[in-house]
């Protein structure tokens, strides 16, 4: 009996060596955790003013963690985890809109939310993406799953695009499966502080990488991008922080927009606003909000908010709709912005993911309330 125990002992030491083995491997050699900078960008990332020698900070004092006597206790979170209430996903698989952009190619002032916080737009004869985001949310095959739906966006059905632009390195910003795939198709990536070599690493050539800090920008033809602050954080593994994060300004003659990334509600909402306002339109973060992380997301009502700082005449809530992030519901965040958003002079626009529109014929109907369709009318992708 002994002489079993010890066998069975053995072989569980064994099989515990091996798992921690791989997992070191994993996390020391897998793509998807990027790269380290070369000598260029580490000269330019400790030349910054918002990285104190080892990690970029916040304008304002941020926590990640807000948890309070009054919140969740982590028994509540980890049952609802387990056991989700019956909305927190889609009961059915989404319809969306078809999308081929070769045969209906955007035209100057026209939009199409890809989901989550991909968005791709046309303005001054330039196709501009933001976000791109086609896979998982996650560096494993667990969790981070794409909602299931028909016509999903594809990295095929994409055009040739002059520029990419991220607002930081979370998983589910910064897909780096997409980055390869979609890397022929594109002109020009600008990125924050530190993260040129994620894509170094992922075969984007270095003549193709802009890396930017706040308040930073380039021209295209007679575009303004600037690279704007967010209240937020970074971190592909262990080591948060590393690499900088933002939000985009998009400046050109005939649109004016703001792709926020992710972020706490902040005074530079406000700051933004004054400097490069008013805007066309926000593509605002409205989802994957909780009360632990309150100083990192916004609730929408604080999307709401910050988009009336901006000065922005609409609002495209993003980062909601495609990806399990968070504990609410899966409509809670369009539903929560579309109170909000009563009684103010913004105009929330609803576009299906797949939809073309245009900043003249903003959509906005209530698909959500009714997004699935009989399975026997509908073939999947």
């Amino acid at each position: 009996m002994l002489r079993k125990l010890w066998l069975l002992m053995k072989w569980l030491i064994i099989i515990l060596v091996i798992l921690i083995v791989l997992a070191y491997l994993f996390l020391r050699f897998a793509p998807t955790f990027g790269g380290q900078p070369d000598a260029k960008s580490q000269q330019k990332i400790e030349a910054s003013k918002h990285f104190n020698g080892e990690v970029f900070k916040n304008l304002i004092e941020t926590k990640n963690d807000t948890s309070t006597a009054e919140s969740p206790s982590l028994a509540s979170t980890l049952y609802q985890l387990v056991y989700p209430p019956a909305e927190k996903n889609p009961t059915d698989i989404l319809v969306m809109r078809a999308l081929n952009l070769h045969q209906q190619p955007l035209q100057n002032g026209q939009l199409v939310w890809l989901g989550h916080s991909s968005v791709l737009f046309r303005t001054d004869d330039l196709t501009i993406m933001t976000d791109p985001v086609f896979n998982r949310a996650s560096p494993i095959p667990i969790g981070g799953k794409v909602f299931a739906m028909v016509h999903t966006p594809k990295i095929d059905d994409m055009p040739k695009i002059d520029a990419v632009i991220i607002s930081h390195d979370h998983y589910d910003h910064l897909d780096h499966q997409a980055i390869q795939d979609i890397n022929e198709k594109v002109g020009h990536f600008y990125v924050p502080l530190g993260i040129k070599a994620h894509l170094q690493r992922w075969g984007v050539s270095d003549a193709k990488i802009t890396e930017m800090d706040w308040y930073e920008e380039v021209t295209l033809k007679n575009t303004r991008l600037v690279f704007t602050p967010s209240r937020h954080f970074s971190g592909r593994k262990f080591e948060r922080n590393r690499t900088l994060w933002g939000s985009w300004v998009v400046k050109s003659p005939n649109l004016s927009l703001y792709f926020s990334g992710d972020g706490g509600y902040s005074p530079e909402f406000a700051k933004i606003g004054e400097q490069f306002g008013p805007f066309d339109i926000a593509l605002m973060e409205d989802g994957a909000y909780n009360q632990a992380w309150a100083q990192i997301h916004m609730f929408p009502e604080q999307s709401v908010q910050a988009t009336l700082d901006l000065k922005a005449k609409a609002m495209l809530p993003i980062h909601w709709g495609k990806f399990d992030l968070a504990l609410h519901e899966w409509r809670d965040p369009i539903e929560r912005a579309q109170k909000a958003i009563v009684n103010t002079p913004i105009t929330l626009t609803t576009p299906m993911i797949g939809e073309i529109f245009s900043i003249q014929n903003l959509p906005q109907s209530e698909w959500w309330k009714s997004p699935y369709a009989p399975r026997e009318s509908y073939q999947a992708d």
